[in-house]
């Protein structure tokens, strides 16, 4: 599905949302839609940001991502750990903005199966550039937009837990999911993304 979506540069506006990503996940599970989260967001401004345009966006993005996901996982999200939605986030991102599909599936994916446990500055510089080189929608992008691109992936990964900055590198942490968690996802999408985190099937 992430490769029929367009690349975009949004993922740099957005990050994980991970505790974002729960909380809605929680209304949803007691009931309310996907129209009553943004509404609720615009109104009374439950994610806690500084703006009207803020509360929208950020809540639009949100219910993005999880129209990508099944009510079982919402579910699983909403009465899950941090870790979990943390993991969950980084999965939705994938499955909504293809470039960082791309960059698990190509870097991410490859680094483990090789058994090779870091990933460097150089390697998502490579990756960005070859983008540039196959996408034309990449390779209009100002320097500068592609800089807070390649910052956005990198931090996603750390802050959702499959990166650790060494400072000269970024460890590789692949998550770990109960069996039930990757046997409902291979049901769902079959291996793709879970191969593309790096999880052991």
């Amino acid at each position: 599905m992430a490769r029929k979506l367009k690349y975009t540069s949004n993922i740099k506006d957005m990050g994980l949302l991970s505790k974002e990503l729960m909380q809605a996940c929680e209304m949803f599970h007691q009931g309310l839609t996907y129209d009553e989260i943004v509404a609720d967001s615009e109104e009374n401004n439950i994610f806690q940001v500084n703006t009207e345009r803020r509360r929208r966006e950020l809540a639009a993005c949100i219910v993005k991502r999880m129209k990508y996901l099944d009510e079982k996982t919402i579910s699983e999200i909403a009465c899950g750990t941090i870790f979990l939605s943390n993991v969950m986030s980084v999965y939705s991102i994938m499955k909504t903005n293809p470039l960082m599909f791309d960059f698990m599936n190509e870097v991410y994916k490859e680094k483990t199966e090789l058994m090779i446990n870091r990933i460097t500055d150089a390697d998502i510089n490579q990756f960005m550039d070859c983008k540039a080189q196959e996408n034309e929608i990449v390779a209009k992008w100002k320097t500068g937009n592609v800089e807070k691109v390649k910052g956005a992936i990198r931090n996603i990964l750390v802050e959702a837990g499959l990166l650790r900055d060494m400072g000269s590198f970024y460890m590789i942490l692949v998550p770990v999911l109960t069996n039930e968690m990757v046997l409902h996802l291979q049901e769902i999408d079959g291996d793709m993304y879970l191969r593309a985190m790096g999880v052991a099937l």
